[in-house]
């Protein structure tokens, strides 16, 4: 995986994973609000109004176990992940790709960046993906993801089911 390291507004080396013209980045909480905006943009065209506001998104970022991921084509932000880990466990709270970006690897390559931050000793990873969301929960089958419950009527317009998918590191 070809890492290339910058230095963030406050000075601390930030990895950031490089994929031909694709860009992910480890998002701070000292970065732009607009970059905020734009996350919270992208999650509600992808997930309507139960998308994340900006405060959500800068809210995990400055957490100390979270992980908020944005994904660049050039300058266009193009896709993001937001998580966390606790304890031994983790979740991976919501992924989205701006839909012209869809289906060239993005959110593959948010995930394996995402599991590069993730500490040694988690045991687990859960997520929700709405049941009728079969790429996206193809995408996790490919990372060891198993489907192990269901959330009823998790997801609001359209009212669907989520499942309840976990992968276990240990």
């Amino acid at each position: 995986m070809p890492w290339t390291f910058i230095r963030d507004r406050a000075g601390t080396m930030q990895r950031v994973d490089t994929m031909g013209e694709i860009t992910i980045q480890k998002v701070t909480p000292d970065a732009p609000e607009e970059l905020f905006a734009a996350m919270s943009q992208l999650d509600m065209l992808c997930f309507s109004d139960a998308g994340w506001s900006p405060q959500d998104f800068m809210d995990e970022a400055a957490m100390e176990s979270g992980i908020v991921l944005a994904a660049y084509c050039g300058k266009e932000l193009a896709g993001l992940l937001a998580g966390f880990t606790a304890s031994d466990t983790g979740e991976i709270l919501t992924v989205a790709t701006t839909p012209k970006y869809r289906r060239k690897g993005i959110a593959r390559k948010l995930m394996e960046v995402f599991f590069s931050y993730v500490p040694e000793g988690t045991e687990s990873i859960a997520l929700e993906v709405r049941q009728s969301n079969t790429a996206a929960a193809a995408l996790y089958k490919s990372f060891g993801f198993e489907k192990v419950g269901v959330r009823r009527r998790f997801y609001r317009e359209p009212v669907e089911d989520a499942d309840i998918m976990v992968k276990r590191l240990v």
